[in-house]
């Protein structure tokens, strides 16, 4: 793949600086989910004493593999540099202290001369039962909230509302299948969850326009329902029922009422 091109060569001239501990994948190239479509999550492990000198080298890295047509700085706890290429290749440029590589998400190796992270372990939680019910009520408190500017004919805004929701339904869906990532949402959802699950949301969002709202609400109410149905008893105790019921039997009527 062209991704493992640019690893090679981005990786290859940083660590031929001599400044740089390790180099490291994490992401779907650390989990070993990557395909062909996949963006590159590179991590340079440096000492203190060469991170600033590290950081100013990136780009020369970069250009070990080809020019970018995209350069970004971003800073999300670490320094990154987001790179673009003219083939669309996409890599994430991180440089890190060793104890900043959190211990949440596997890595893989891509070179590690001292073996300093020989025998790292990662360990990260399933998503909380309240985090699925804050989420469960989020996705039905959008179903009203986007009924209002429906009715208002603020089709724009009603789309983006249940687009919301629909981000968070996807968490619910992952939920039953892939508990520690379901955080991801919608991120290979149709490679993770079964077809009739997935396709209640890509159902969904054909129908995020106009007169095809009430059709995107009823498919959320839908996909809501699915995760019920998953939801063992301790869980649906957390779950906001008395609004999941009252969302459901209003549909047509109260909410995107069929005549308007």
């Amino acid at each position: 793949m062209r991704q493992i091109e640019a690893i090679e060569a981005v990786a290859g001239a940083a660590m031929a600086d001599g400044l740089v501990e390790a180099a490291l994948l994490k992401g779907s190239f650390g989990r070993g989910d990557d395909d062909a479509h996949s963006d590159v999550d590179l991590y340079l492990v440096v000492s203190p004493a060469a991170r600033e000198t590290v950081l100013a080298r990136r780009r020369v890295y970069l250009a070990a593999f080809d020019e970018p047509v995209f350069l970004e700085e971003v800073n999300f706890g670490l320094p990154q540099l987001v790179a673009i290429f003219d083939d669309a290749t996409h890599v994430d440029l991180y440089v890190a202290l060793r104890e900043e590589i959190g211990h949440e998400d596997p890595i893989r190796v891509w070179s590690d001369p001292s073996g300093i992270f020989d025998g790292f372990a990662w360990e990260r939680a399933a998503v909380s039962d309240e985090t699925l019910a804050r989420l469960f009520s989020s996705a039905l408190y959008g179903i009203v909230e986007a009924d209002s500017a429906y009715r208002r004919g603020n089709y724009a805004w009603a789309a983006k509302i249940l687009s919301d929701s629909a981000g968070s339904a996807a968490v619910l869906l992952r939920w039953p299948d892939d508990p520690t990532y379901a955080f991801l949402g919608l991120k290979k959802l149709n490679q993770i969850v079964p077809p009739e699950r997935y396709r209640l949301l890509e159902d969904l969002y054909a129908h995020l326009s106009g007169q095809e709202l009430p059709q995107a609400a009823e498919l959320l109410t839908q996909a809501l329902g699915a995760f019920l149905a998953e939801a063992g008893p301790f869980l649906r105790a957390q779950l906001d029922l008395r609004l999941w019921e009252w969302v459901r039997s209003s549909l047509g009527a109260t909410l995107f009422p069929a005549e308007r």
